[in-house]
């Protein structure tokens, strides 16, 4: 098998989502992404599955930026610390795609469950990373702190509006993980 460039890969993504932020999912078609990224229907197919997948696929480098910000994380941070800065990390590393991504399902909403194949490689990863680093911790402890740590995430990222860019975005993140820390979320 031929080896794919993330150049190109990142080409055709950025010339599919620049399109559809302009003019909409569905009034983008695959030739215009092709021509606009001045590539072959041929090349395109070789790096996407289809017009969904462009938008959602994970970059090429993101499982090595998901190795990098589980490393960075101190030894003994607790997890749900940990998980914050995880989430705040790898959206930072991100910022340009993860706006434009939501500016464009703002506009097709009903692209939000194609989205969820990256989010789960990502907490995959996040997942055998807090195994390994917590090994004595149970299975479900681990589990929830990691499916509560992702709700938030996804519950703050439905209400993000892109125009606030990636600061918005982290304030509620930040809003999200403290709320649940605060001792009215137990009792109210």
């Amino acid at each position: 098998m031929r080896q794919r460039s993330p150049e190109t890969w990142r080409l055709i993504r950025d010339s599919a989502v620049g399109l559809m932020a302009e003019r909409g999912y569905d009034a983008v078609s695959v030739d215009d992404i092709v021509a606009a990224a001045g590539i072959s229907r041929r090349t395109y197919f070789n790096y996407f599955a289809g017009k969904e997948s462009v938008l959602f696929d994970p970059d090429p480098d993101d499982p090595r930026l998901w190795a990098e910000l589980t490393a960075a994380r101190p030894p003994g941070e607790p997890l749900w610390t940990a998980l914050h800065q995880l989430i705040l990390g790898y959206t930072a590393a991100t910022a340009d795609r993860m706006i434009r991504q939501r500016r464009v399902l703002r506009a097709s909403p009903e692209l939000a469950v194609c989205s969820r194949d990256v989010c789960d490689r990502f907490w995959d990863a996040v997942r055998r990373w807090a195994a390994g680093r917590d090994a004595g911790r149970p299975d479900l402890h681990l589990d929830l702190l990691i499916n509560t740590a992702r709700s938030v995430f996804a519950t703050v990222s439905a209400r993000w509006d892109a125009e606030t860019g990636i600061d918005g975005l982290h304030r509620l993140i930040d809003e999200g993980f403290t709320l649940l820390q605060s001792p009215e979320w137990t009792t109210s």
